[in-house]
């Protein structure tokens, strides 16, 4: 396996938003297949997607460190003992330990890995209808700040096919799992826009909508997409810090898109 092959298969899913963990076998010993140096691209729920360990024993071991790589977003080094049976079980007993996983097997060796998760950048994708908004350029400012990407999707912005057709910038936007959506399309399109996004299974959508147009504004959703849907919808949009200006609410945005974020991976502020 060369590892230009696997760094080109690792670039492609990080083009493509998709998380993963690259696990390296930095010591072995005794019988195995698997030497130093040998790497394993696996996805976020331990499937081996590129690469080998030299077969299922080891390569299945490490399914469970590398998912939790994924969801803590922290490193470890782990070491896979390929034991016989008895000992394995004896083993096991006696060692609770996460990171020494023993597996029942003749070769007789022990592998340590380093397994390095690689997660996708979130992104702040802004919706707006034509014209200047002072709410959505600090949206943008914002959120590179707190190390987020961001992109503002005009719907204004139409562009055609060779044969003169318009193309919907909405539907020709490509959405990823990793981006917060904040719709300040003012009325105009809200339901339509909220009627697509229902179909891109994103982690947050948030829209800046009075109450009485966001009622107005699930009530057309009605029957047309899921209640769970809507009532997931953020609206009023922003954690509550009494913001006026436009930065000020743009800051409250980011604030609750943190939020969640923070609460989709499990991690929470200690003070």
């Amino acid at each position: 396996m060369q590892d230009e092959d696997l760094f080109s298969f690792a670039g492609k899913l990080s083009g493509s938003g998709q998380p993963f963990a690259i696990a390296t076998v930095i010591r072995a010993e005794g019988s195995t297949l698997a030497k130093p140096g040998f790497k394993v691209i696996l996805s976020k729920d331990g499937r081996i997607l590129f690469g080998s360990l030299g077969g299922a024993c080891p390569e299945g071991a490490i399914a469970g460190p590398a998912s939790e790589c994924l969801k803590d977003g922290k490193s470890r080094i782990v070491r896979v003992h390929l034991e016989e049976a008895e000992k394995s079980m004896k083993e096991m007993h006696l060692n609770t330990s996460p990171d020494e996983i023993f597996v029942e097997t003749f070769c007789g060796g022990t592998m340590e890995l380093f397994i390095e998760p690689y997660l996708p950048k979130k992104r702040v994708v802004v919706i707006k209808p034509a014209g200047k908004d002072d709410i959505a350029d600090s949206i943008v400012k914002i959120a590179t700040t707190v190390g987020l990407n961001s992109e503002i999707l005009d719907l204004s912005a139409m562009s055609f096919t060779e044969k003169g057709s318009a193309i919907d910038p909405l539907t020709n936007f490509q959405f990823t799992p990793n981006d917060y959506t904040v719709v300040l399309t003012k009325g105009s399109d809200d339901v339509k826009v909220l009627r697509h996004l229902a179909r891109e299974k994103l982690p947050y959508v948030g829209l800046m909508a009075s109450r009485k147009r966001s009622t107005f504004d699930f009530k057309e959703l009605n029957g047309s997409v899921d209640d769970s849907y809507i009532k997931n919808i953020h609206t009023p949009i922003g954690i509550d810090i009494g913001a006026i200006q436009p930065q000020e609410i743009a800051l409250s945005i980011i604030a609750e898109i943190v939020k969640e974020i923070r609460k989709d991976s499990g991690q929470k502020h200690e003070n």
